[in-house]
């Protein structure tokens, strides 16, 4: 997988870009399974943008 949730303690969940060796993205409040699958999936940049948004 090229993107992974890792809990930090007293933050959230937080995506790893595993090619790259560093966080993607802002701190989740719950695990963020639809935004893994789809960066980890088709990459669909509306699908995406819209996981963020929500």
């Amino acid at each position: 997988m090229r993107y992974i949730a890792i809990d930090v303690p007293g933050q959230g969940w937080r995506i790893w870009s595993t090619p790259v060796q560093e966080w993607w993205g802002e701190t989740f409040p719950t695990y963020p399974t639809a935004l893994l699958d789809e960066l980890n999936g088709p990459k669909r940049t509306d699908q995406i943008m819209k996981l963020l948004r929500s």
